[in-house]
Order: structure tokens, then sequence, then C-alpha cells
């Protein structure tokens, strides 16, 4: 597998393991969780009492240790989507790691040091990604040949009665700038942000450091910047540079305003978020060389190139409707919310090649009183590649003996999901997905036209520590 295919493979993995660990408990941030688990469906579930580590547990808290441990499992299939179909990937994910209070520690107020790890014992078909091909099926597929990860390791200030936050070490930009908003986190994987901006996903972390100011429990400015490796897949971040992996660091610089609201703060609560980005790292162009032809045809001349990329993201969410009119001071009502997401670079050659992409849908929450913590979501997604990115794939089709290159510029998909609160500390979370005009955008040298079809996978997640009762979230 080559780098540039690796790349493309790799996962933001939304509902996985480096999204459940280390991060700030929910009554610090009343508004909006930080740090890895902002990227993971928790179970909304009151805790019982009587668990098997519940006093050693307190004890760690009263003296600022919270301890967090969890693991994923995750089972993706392509029957029929495509460029090789019938095939599955799977990967089990454990994340350990612990927030330390140092205010309890050592009596430095509002100081805290956010620690993960990430072990990925067992996996199958890393190729997955590959092998499906577009971005929205195929992107989604974790490519991640390393067992073990550095995901999280800094320190976080808090000062002017907390609303003002500093934290710098390494970390992943996607714990604190443009928040999914759909049901399933894997449904809506950003493809601009992971690989355009460089974010990169998560468990890779990179050095970097953000300030946030919240100007009222609902409003939050943030700016930060993080280092950019391009060949993520073979990091484990621990490395000081850019260590063995390869790739080529480049620096991202993001800045957002973000409103965001709760049952606790509003009967209908809501999300707004605005973020732009700037990657200064060089792209390559995905279709010309320097002497202006096709790198299909022309394989002597070097691509061409330029220096940085720009873009946005625009992201909002609304309660549209409660079976309870907002009467009830209910957490957990029957609701329905709406939500859409906008993505755009504004550069045409950029290495990563798609230019636009956008995800909107609705999700039902609590339709079952005896079941008051699941969810059911429809949600539609789109991605369109920029116009050179178009002509190398039809090119490099064509230059693989495949002939003529079917699909076009733009890629659709309509997707249904669900988490299914199982325990106070397991979740599944089960997605099918039907895609039409599929790329071969993460494999481009095949010869073979990718189909339409249908994609689907499973997540189950279990949290270690809140189900032995070191470290609830309540």
């Amino acid at each position: 597998m080559t780098i540039r295919m690796a790349v493309g493979c790799a996962l933001i993995i939304v509902t996985a393991g480096p999204a459940l660990a280390a991060a700030a408990p929910s009554d610090e941030y009343p508004n909006e969780k930080v740090g890895p688990r902002v990227l993971n469906v928790e179970p909304n579930v009151p805790p019982k009492s009587g668990k098997l580590l519940e006093a050693q547990g307190k004890w760690l808290n009263d003296h600022g240790v919270s301890p967090h441990l969890s693991m994923t499992e995750i089972y993706l299939r392509n029957p029929s989507a495509g460029l090789y179909t019938g095939n599955h990937e799977s990967l089990t994910i454990f994340a350990i790691g612990a927030d330390f209070n140092l205010d309890k520690l050592i009596g430095l107020p509002g100081g805290t040091i956010h620690f993960e790890q990430l072990y990925v014992p067992w996996t199958s078909n890393l190729d997955y990604g590959g092998q499906v091909g577009d971005v929205i099926a195929g992107k989604p597929g974790p490519y991640i040949p390393n067992v073990s990860h550095l995901s999280l390791f800094t320190y976080e200030q808090k000062l002017l009665d907390d609303k003002l936050s500093i934290e710098a070490g390494k970390s992943n930009a996607g714990n604190y700038f443009a928040l999914p908003l759909c049901n399933v986190p894997l449904g809506c994987v950003n493809a601009i942000l992971q690989d355009t901006a460089g974010i990169n996903p998560p468990p890779y972390a990179n050095w970097g450091a953000r300030v946030g100011y919240d100007f009222s429990p609902a409003v939050r400015a943030q700016v930060g910047a993080w280092r950019s490796n391009n060949a993520y897949p073979f990091t484990n971040g621990w490395e000081r540079d850019v260590g063995e992996s390869g790739g080529t660091l480049s620096t991202v610089y993001l800045a957002n305003l973000a409103y965001r609201t709760d049952y606790r703060m509003q009967a209908y609560p809501q999300t707004f978020e605005v973020l732009g980005f700037h990657n200064n790292g060089q792209q390559t162009d995905p279709y010309f060389t320097v002497n202006g032809t096709s790198k299909v045809t022309d394989t002597t001349a070097a691509a061409d190139t330029r220096k940085g990329v720009t873009g946005f993201y625009l992201g909002a969410k609304k309660t549209v409707w409660r079976q309870d009119g907002g009467a009830t001071q209910d957490l957990n009502p029957t609701a329905v919310a709406a939500y859409a997401s906008l993505t755009h670079t504004l550069d045409e050659g950029t290495t990563n090649g798609v230019g636009t992409q956008g995800n909107a849908g609705l999700i039902l929450s609590a339709p079952f009183r005896s079941r008051p913590f699941d969810s059911y979501s429809v949600n539609v997604n789109w991605a369109q590649l920029t116009s050179r990115e178009q002509r190398f794939l039809e090119e490099a089709h064509a230059a693989s003996g495949g002939g003529s290159y079917r699909p076009g510029r733009n890629e659709y998909a309509v997707a249904l999901d669900a988490n299914f609160i199982l325990t106070d500390s397991i979740v599944l979370s089960p997605f099918v997905l039907r895609t039409w005009g599929a790329s071969s955008w993460l494999n481009p040298y095949t010869g073979v036209n990718p189909r339409d079809g249908y994609a689907a996978g499973l997540l189950l997640h279990v949290q270690f520590d809140e189900m032995l009762g070191l470290n609830s979230r309540h």
C-alpha cells in the first residue's frame, strides 16, 4: 500500500477508543465535552451504585486521579459497494488513560494533565478502505498499522474563573474543533478536515496548542495550531518530529466560534459552529505536472506544487420537536433534532482532491419510553471531488486498462444508524448506507469501475472504568 493510499484509508476513529478517555468531567463543561470523548457516543444513563471498584474510584477521584479504560470493537463490510465487493474489516481498540487534577494533587488551581495511550492488538484486512475506494464509504475504513499510539498527553490550565482554557502538548485538533453533529460519528467522517486541513484522524496525535474562552455558558471561541504529519498511519504519537514515518510536516491553524446548549440549558437545544482553517504545507497537484501536463501521461515530470491551503466548516443542529412540548424538565425527552454541515476548501489544487463535503440528517431520540437513552437517525452525505482530481481519476482509470470511467465528481449516500444503550457502560451502534456515484478516489489505478451499493458496520463500545465504578461521569 502506498503512502497516498494509506493516508486516504486512515480513519477518524470517531466512535472508537481514542474518543473515550481523558476528558474533563461533564460538570466542568455543561454545554460541550472536550478532549477525545467528544467523538464518542456515551451512555447517558444514571450510574448504578455498588460497583466492584466504586470505593477505589472515589478514593482516586478525591486524590485527583480520574482513570479511563475502554474497548471498542469495529466491524465493517461492503456487500455490494465499491471497487472490490464482499470484503470486511475488524479492529479491537483499547484506550487507557487518566486525568490528573493538579489542584488536588499538588495544590495548583486549574491545572490538569490529560493522558491516553491506545492499543490496537487485533486487526483484520486493513486494506478495506482501498477495496471500497470512495470518499463516503471507503474513507471510514480504518488503516492502523501500528499496535500502540500515544493519542493524548497535554497540560491544560484554566484561568479567569475557568472561562479561559489554555492547553498544549500531544493531541488531536478534532477533539476541540468541528465536533461531529451526527448520531453515529462514523457516518460523518470529514476527509477535508482530516487530510486537506491536516487535522489527521484520531488516534493520531500531533504537537499543538489551543486557547479557548467562554463568553457565556453557551458561547465559546477557540484558536489553535497543530503540527501535521501527512503519513500519520505510520506514526505512534511519541515522535518529537517526523520520526521514522517518512511523512512531511506542516502546521494547521484553526479558529472557531461555537454556540451550544443542551437540555439542562434550553428546552430546544441548538448548536452552531463556524470554523476557518489554513495549512501551510506543500500541496501536490492531483493532476498537473510542473510542465502543465498530466502526471498520468507525463511520468518523467515532477508534479506541480503550491504552498498552503485554506477552507472553512459550518455546522448547525437544533431540536425541532419534543413529544412533551418542552413543558417538562426531562433531560432525555422523546425528541427530533435536525442537523447539517458543510466543509469546503478554497483551493483547486489540493493534494487530497476533495473540494466540498456536506451532510444532513434527522435524529430521533428516546422513541420508546422503556428505552429513554436510545437514538435513531437517517442522514444524507455528499462529497464533491475537485475538477483536477476528477481528471486524474479518469486518466488513471484509462491508463490501467479500465476504459471509460463512469463516476462523476459528485458522490451521495443515504444512511440509517442507531445507538442502543445496553447499560450505563455499553453501547451498540449499527449502521447501513447506500451509495450513488462512488469513485475510485482511494485506489485510482485499479482499472475497475466502482459499484454503487450497500455498506454496513457495527460498533460495540465498552466503558470499563464506568462499569467497574472507577470513574463515574455523573
